[in-house]
């Protein structure tokens, strides 16, 4: 894993002198740095940047900057030491760029007493939509624990479950798989509770009948993987299945969509007019998909307002869905890197699940 270029990339752009970077994944990204309470300041004119980290992280963060081969200095923060005057000892003029939806009012105001703040949106957003081929890598091996995960749960059945214990065993068996953590808070919804996109797992039990909206992932390294699949409890009404269907055909026609060249909006079209063929886009309630990587939702954000144009190695996902209040939702999700000609599916799940009875119930 080397990443020394990114400095160089983010010093080639336009922007204020000394640009400071807050966000953990941010900070990842940029020095290889994978420990909490620390932040980055960045000089254009120097080609330098320096990571600022207490005592609790020190000899982490020179390990580990070694290993990335970034160019980058450790500072060590006293104790005591606010952010504000570590910055302006070191900062080579006294303005600094901020992306302000990074940080919070107080240390807004902490900044603003020792030095200029100058408001700057962070181009980091655009700097880590295409991936490398080890980030690319890692999100496999998640998609495959994954992927993994899901098949030894539906195995063991999931009739007579609650949707919390579904989650609880999905969750332990992505850990115990090789999963560092999961990738977000793992969304199990049984019956009419799909009809809510991030409904919460509750004491709800799977029943016959029900379809059962699973939207999970492993992280691996810092790098996520997102995949959800609408699973078939004992036989579906006539109305549930059309809503299946649908959405089983508007996911295949957006994933076939995506390819180098084409603009998000592109791909949430080709989506949304399958469910307007049906008469059916008003329960189409979100975006068609978004970028992933350090950040569960990356730029792009594929929806009808997404001018972004794919590019090569960028991953996204696409996950259109119906919900219906009192009936249920459908999701189908995947995640997908882009190429030239099309693009690489990395969650392998199949699409038409169906689930035995749980032991318990036999």
């Amino acid at each position: 894993m080397k990443i020394s270029s990114r400095l160089e990339r983010l010093t080639a752009l336009e922007g204020v002198e000394n640009s400071l970077i807050l966000r953990p994944e941010d900070v990842r990204w940029l020095t290889g740095f994978t420990g909490g309470t620390s932040f980055v300041l960045v000089n254009r004119s120097a080609l330098s940047a320096v990571l600022f980290v207490d005592g609790r992280y020190y000899e982490r963060a020179l390990s580990e900057i070694e290993t990335a081969g970034t160019n980058i200095d450790v500072r060590l923060l006293k104790s005591g030491e606010s952010m504000s005057s570590a910055i302006a000892s070191v900062a080579h003029s006294k303005e600094v760029g901020v992306d302000l939806d990074h940080i919070t009012a107080s240390r807004f105001q902490a900044l603003t007493s020792q030095l200029s703040v100058v408001p700057e949106p962070t181009a980091l957003n655009d700097l880590r939509r295409v991936k490398d081929e080890w980030e690319i890598e890692l999100m496999a091996r998640a998609a495959k624990i994954a992927d993994d995960a899901l098949a030894l749960v539906l195995a063991d059945g999931l009739v007579g479950r609650t949707e919390k214990q579904v989650r609880n065993r999905i969750d332990s068996t992505m850990r115990e798989n090789g999963a560092d953590d999961v990738s977000f808070a793992t969304i199990v919804a049984t019956g009419p509770n799909g009809a809510r996109p991030h409904h919460e797992p509750s004491e709800t039990q799977i029943e016959s009948g029900h379809g059962v909206v699973i939207d999970f992932g492993a992280e691996v390294d810092g790098y996520r993987s997102d995949m959800t699949r609408t699973i078939q409890i004992g036989n579906w009404s006539s109305e549930y299945r059309h809503m299946y269907d649908t959405v089983r055909e508007a996911q295949h026609a957006g994933v076939n969509a995506v390819r180098e060249g084409v603009a998000g909006s592109h791909v949430d079209g080709v989506v949304r007019a399958v469910f307007d063929r049906e008469g059916l886009e008003h329960e189409y309630v979100h975006g068609t998909g978004h970028g992933i990587g350090l950040y569960i939702h990356e730029e792009p954000i594929l929806s009808p307002r997404c001018e972004t144009v794919l590019q090569s190695n960028e991953v996204v996902t696409v996950e259109p869905g119906l919900y219906r209040g009192g009936v249920g939702g459908v999701r189908i999700e995947d995640q997908v890197v882009v190429t030239g000609t099309g693009c690489r599916i990395l969650t392998l799940s199949p699409k038409e699940l169906s689930c035995p009875r749980s032991p318990q119930t036999i």
